[in-house]
């Protein structure tokens, strides 16, 4: 139990006070009875999509006039799936598969470009995600980046970063994989250390340890790259006490960035994790709720204590400059076509989303036979584009540009959205000027399930009878768009 003897009054206070705020807006409506916790990833949420065809996803679509994209590489290799995490990933694969993966994810590059009637792309960012890209080989990891961005104009480029974990960035093969990437242009590193807990870490299923994370910091700082955070705040055998003084310890490693996520029971993606199985379990480990919020408005004070600020929603940089470009690019305030490459890569152009196959075979078998491996998608109906371009910016960078929603739907966001806008800053979530919709500080800690208010009631989370009937319950006076 969190108590004054391990924190600062003011700041055990203000994490009381945000559990009273998630109940009364429990019993609002806005946040489900029993309080589960579902992110707001993307509108509209790729577990709801239908099966979509290459020719249903192209059919219509302008790419941009200056070839200029967000650029998304995926590599879906782990040694093991890890027990929190709900994507598809390829365990355990030889060399000669990676070889023949690297083989396909070239053909689909070329294949790509050529139907949409793009050259060469014009980078606004660069990410390149799994899975853990680190765990090709020195001599792949070359490969890889240099087909990658040969297809690539970096000349405008803001950021390149690349997901990783800590073992690979370390020994001789680690140091090598490094200078490949710097040498490539890569200078941002998102580092899934997850904790700093070494019995945390064999409880989530990691194959590293506390002291390889601390020594890929140093690794990765020594080399001269960004460097961003990545903790779980509520997995199941953490105490609250462990997390605060690992959070103490977190604030003070010389990285640019932490990202605190909260732990996703429910599933998000196209598998269900391990931990979802302790959600009915006799002997539940998992925390409450109340204590999952608790220790999130904990981890935002000691951080914010430090000196970091938030930036995109759940990172706290050092300095506003250092953040997620590809992040805010594609959740934010969406100014680019996001193209995404390979298996279970998605994109997300301005008016449409697919994902790629995530059965490995079947990519392999629609690239070789000269098809984009689509699987699932959809091109956004009317009422779709006004409810993303409206929640997205506000979600991930909490501001929405009132003259940018006007330019893109031509009709202002207060005419589409103005009963919802009033009673949201009835209650203290919302705030607004003449040229922005921001959500308030109290707001911005719930901005998960405050823009789910703006879902249609076909991709709510939950169903109506699971929020009680107060004014900010999301399925009242919700009807379909059409201004």
């Amino acid at each position: 139990m969190l108590t004054s003897a391990i924190l600062e009054p003011e700041i055990l206070e203000k994490a009381h006070r945000t559990v009273r705020e998630f109940h009364e807006l429990i019993d609002l409506g806005l946040i489900n009875k029993e309080g589960e916790f579902v992110p707001t990833l993307m509108y509209l949420p790729m577990t709801q999509h239908p099966p979509m065809t290459e020719k249903e996803f192209l059919k219509g679509y302008v790419p941009p006039r200056d070839n200029k994209f967000m650029v998304y590489g995926h590599i879906p290799f782990c040694i093991q799936q890890c027990a929190f995490c709900h994507f598809p990933n390829v365990l355990g694969a030889s060399d000669g598969e990676k070889d023949v993966y690297l083989d396909h994810m070239n053909k689909e590059m070329e294949l790509y470009l050529k139907k949409i009637g793009v050259n060469r792309m014009k980078a606004h960012c660069i990410s390149v995600g799994g899975g853990t890209p680190t765990l090709m080989t020195p001599a792949q990891m070359k490969r890889f980046l240099s087909f990658f961005t040969s297809r690539v104009d970096m000349g405008e480029m803001k950021q390149f970063s690349v997901d990783l974990d800590p073992l690979t960035m370390l020994g001789y093969e680690g140091r090598e994989r490094l200078k490949i990437m710097r040498d490539a242009g890569v200078g941002r590193l998102a580092l899934g250390a997850q904790t700093l807990s070494d019995d945390m870490l064999k409880k989530m299923g990691r194959h590293h340890t506390a002291a390889d994370t601390l020594r890929a910091i140093g690794v990765a700082k020594e080399m001269g790259f960004k460097l961003n955070l990545e903790l779980i705040c509520d997995y199941p055998g953490e105490t609250p006490e462990h997390w605060v003084e690992m959070m103490k310890q977190a604030v003070k490693l010389d990285v640019d960035e932490i990202v605190v996520f909260r732990l996703k029971i429910l599933p998000y993606g196209i598998n269900t994790a391990a931990v979802n199985k302790m959600l009915n379990a006799r002997d539940n480990p998992l925390m409450s709720n109340d204590e999952q919020v608790m220790l999130k408005s904990v981890s935002i004070s000691l951080l914010e204590r430090s000196g970091f600020v938030e930036t995109v929603t759940r990172f706290f940089a050092r300095t506003s400059e250092d953040y997620s470009v590809y992040l805010d690019d594609w959740l934010g305030e969406t100014r680019y076509d996001n193209i995404g490459f390979g298996y279970y890569a998605m994109s997300a152009f301005h008016d449409r989303q697919k994902q790629n196959t995530w059965d490995l075979k079947e990519y392999c078998s629609e690239v070789d036979a000269g098809r984009l491996p689509v699987k699932i998608g959809i091109v956004r109906s009317r009422d779709q584009q006004l409810r993303r371009n409206f929640m997205m910016p506000l979600k991930n960078r909490c501001l929405l540009s009132k003259k940018l929603y006007q330019d893109r739907m031509g009709v202002s966001p207060n005419a589409v959205f103005s009963g919802k806008i009033a009673l949201l800053k009835k209650y203290d979530l919302l705030e607004e000027d003449a040229d922005f919709l921001r959500p308030t500080k109290k707001g911005r800690f719930f901005i998960d399930e405050m823009t789910q208010l703006f879902y249609h009631p076909d991709y709510l989370p939950f169903k109506r009878e699971c929020y009680k009937d107060g004014p900010l319950n999301p399925y009242t006076d919700n009807v379909t768009l059409t201004c």
